[in-house]
């Protein structure tokens, strides 16, 4: 198997989601309620202790991207580039509807609140994103560079 450029654009992307999965993206503080922490699986409110799992939709996108990228990296074995560039945009789909959903998310519990703390870990599914549009450039190119070489070749009398 040939290493290109970009099996570590996909690596890196996943990376990127895994650690999104596992941190708190956003502390929303209201005045005359408790504070409610929401992460991709998790809304939680501290002084009540309770959660639900409302936001949900949220792990669950990062879940299929990342299995994606894997399927796309399996794929990558076979030199099939077509079904390579398929995976990536669809990746790059689902990692666009990841912030639609997740600025839905926002928007309804932004209500009624004094302060809003956001983490740094909210920028991840961006990075991953231009990660994975990188790598469907990178997929392009090496495909292009393949059938180059291939309409080059000549047999020799």
């Amino acid at each position: 198997m040939k290493f290109y450029i970009h099996h570590i654009y996909q690596v890196l992307s996943m990376v990127a989601l895994i650690v999104c999965m596992c941190c708190p993206l956003i502390t929303f503080f209201y005045q005359d309620s408790p504070a409610v922490e929401m992460t991709n699986f998790v809304l939680r409110r501290y002084a009540e202790g309770t959660a639900s799992a409302g936001s949900s939709a949220l792990g669950i996108l990062l879940i299929v991207s990342v299995v994606t990228s894997v399927f796309t990296m399996f794929v990558s074995l076979f030199q099939n580039f077509s079904l390579q560039k398929r995976s990536a945009i669809f990746n790059c789909c689902l990692l666009a509807g990841y912030y639609i959903v997740f600025l839905a998310f926002v928007l309804i519990l932004r209500v009624d609140t004094t302060l809003v703390k956001m983490n740094w870990q909210v920028c991840l599914p961006l990075v991953s994103l231009i990660l994975a549009a990188m790598s469907f450039h990178s997929i392009r190119m090496t495909e292009a560079k393949m059938l180059a070489r291939a309409n080059n070749f000549r047999l020799r009398d």
